[in-house]
């Protein structure tokens, strides 16, 4: 017996293909989806699991990284003598009873949440990590654990140089510079008022007569003369009187040895009272302007402990820092040279 098959249409043929492709479409948009769902399912799921996150030491950050072959993490530093707060941050269990150890210079201290006030020891050089171990909802061991490397370091209240930049913010060595500096620079101290309060200035000084030259801001022609000032940030805290603050040059530096021979010159950097900028000017430098391209300024102060008294408590100005001008130590940006204050050598008095 034979029977004779139905060949199948080219429209069913279509309607087939049509319902695979679909088919196929939704498989691929779900596993799309799944691709980019799973991570935030997994990031969402660690946040249920009990552990520690965030530690804040003196006001420093530290948290888990993932450290390279070779890598570690830098210690936090502590001043010697100074009371410092240590705190952490958990993901905890609902309704949970935590409880906290400190293992800290020997000693271990324990709270039910994870605030410490410690005492540092005044031996400067002192490295310890501490341990923080987390007991959530009352277990026997501890469900998480987390090492924070530190350092003892000396006393100190007063402004420091940070770190020098080339015009590409590229770093640069204090024994070969360009023509242009960016300065970094902090200050641990006891300011009177919030840090936007007050500002950075920057100086430059001749060695052999040691007169600072406030840096003032590019000029062209028709331009009023204006200071360079750098916004004072408050970053963290020193002990329980004492605070971190960082600043830099807005604008480049101008270093000494224009005509491309080494030279030195001295750096200081201080922090001002911001509404008493105005005022300082003319205390600080007489401006004149002696062509269409060229500003000539005469210093009015004799050094630099006569600039020092202008600073906030008549303390705030840093040591000096000596950099030298490389032979071909150029940043590009020549063209603006004409327009750099010409140093009298000098005060007015």
């Amino acid at each position: 017996m034979t029977t004779d098959e139905e060949p199948v249409k080219p429209r069913s043929r279509r309607r087939v293909l049509t319902t695979l492709m679909v088919a196929l479409g939704i498989a691929v948009m779900f596993g799309y989806s799944m691709f980019w769902a799973w991570p935030l399912f997994q990031s969402s799921k660690s946040f249920e699991t009990p552990k520690l996150t965030t530690v804040h030491l003196d006001e420093e950050p530290f948290m888990r990284l993932d450290l390279k072959p070779g890598e570690s993490y830098r210690p936090i530093d502590l001043m010697a003598g100074t009371e410092v707060a240590f705190k952490c941050e958990v993901v905890a269990s609902p309704n949970a009873r935590p409880r906290f150890v400190l293992k800290a210079w020997g000693a271990a201290h324990e709270q039910p949440d994870c605030v410490f006030q410690l005492t540092v020891p005044k031996r400067p050089g002192l490295r310890d990590d501490f341990e923080v171990a987390y007991y959530d909802n009352g277990a026997p061991q501890p469900t998480d654990t987390l090492t924070v490397p530190t350092l003892v370091v000396p006393p100190f209240e007063g402004v420091e140089f940070h770190a020098l930049e080339d015009a590409k913010h590229q770093p640069v060595e204090p024994g070969s510079v360009p023509d242009e500096v960016y300065v970094y620079a902090r200050s641990i101290a006891k300011l009177p008022g919030d840090g936007r309060d007050f500002a950075a200035l920057f100086f430059t000084a001749d060695p052999t007569n040691g007169v600072p030259v406030l840096e003032l801001l590019p000029m062209k022609e028709g331009d009023k003369p204006e200071i360079m000032a750098g916004s004072v940030l408050r970053y963290r805290s020193w002990g329980r009187d004492l605070s971190g603050y960082a600043f830099w040059s807005p604008e480049p530096v101008h270093i000494g040895g224009r005509t491309g021979n080494r030279a030195v010159t001295d750096l200081y950097v201080g922090i001002f009272p911001r509404d008493a900028l105005p005022s300082l000017l003319g205390k600080l430098l007489k401006v004149d302007v002696t062509g269409a391209d060229t500003v000539t300024v005469t210093p009015l102060v004799s050094d630099a402990r006569e600039l020092k008294t202008l600073t906030v408590a008549g303390r705030l100005l840093s040591q000096s820092l000596h950099v030298v001008r490389g032979p071909s130590g150029t940043t590009g940006n020549e063209a603006r040279v004409p327009h750099a204050p010409i140093v009298a050598p000098v005060p007015a008095r």
